[in-house]
């Protein structure tokens, strides 16, 4: 395949409401988009020159996209990149980017990117308009939902001071 073809595929994209969550997810991520060979990453938010960030993509490629909506959609609309081999979509906080009024822009993301592909849907509530995304975005849908329970904070009960721990691929977390 051509290198050019696969410079501008993208593979994987995270759509967050802001671009203050945005940016801390790109720079959050980035450590470990550096350990894929051959594979670029862009920041894409409001705000910015869109003929710049086109200018960007066309030297550098872009094959992670990590951004807000709006821009994601102003992106798509312009056909420098391709989608077709899309296989990861994240979209974090998704019951704000409902919220907030983007669900035209996510509906249309979902239309252009192919139907076989890992999505991850994280929200902190699940409202009746996050249900209605998720049978629309999602195919097998696996619901995890986490729950916290109250701790004792008594000065009897006995404090477990948890280690650092080390993930399945290695990456040791503190």
């Amino acid at each position: 395949m051509n290198r050019y073809i696969i410079f501008l595929q993208v593979l994987a994209m995270i759509i967050s409401p802001t671009r203050e969550l945005s940016l801390q997810i790109f720079n959050v991520a980035q450590p470990f988009f550096a350990t894929l060979n051959g594979v670029s990453s862009m920041f894409l938010v409001g705000g910015l020159d869109i003929k710049a960030e086109l200018k960007k993509v066309e030297e550098e490629g872009a094959n992670i996209l990590v951004g807000t909506p709006g821009k994601l959609f102003d992106i798509m609309h312009t056909d420098a990149l391709e989608y077709k081999n899309l296989e990861i979509l994240i979209l974090d906080e998704a019951d704000r980017l409902l919220d907030m009024g983007f669900q035209k822009h996510i509906n249309f993301v979902l239309s252009m990117l192919p139907k076989l592909r890992r999505t991850g849907l994280f929200s902190a509530t699940q409202t009746k308009a996050v249900a209605d995304l998720s049978k629309a975005g999602l195919r097998n849908l696996i619901r995890v939902e986490v729950k916290t329970e109250a701790k004792s904070t008594s000065k009897d009960a006995g404090q477990q001071e948890l280690g650092p721990s080390i993930t399945p691929l290695g990456l040791r977390l503190e």
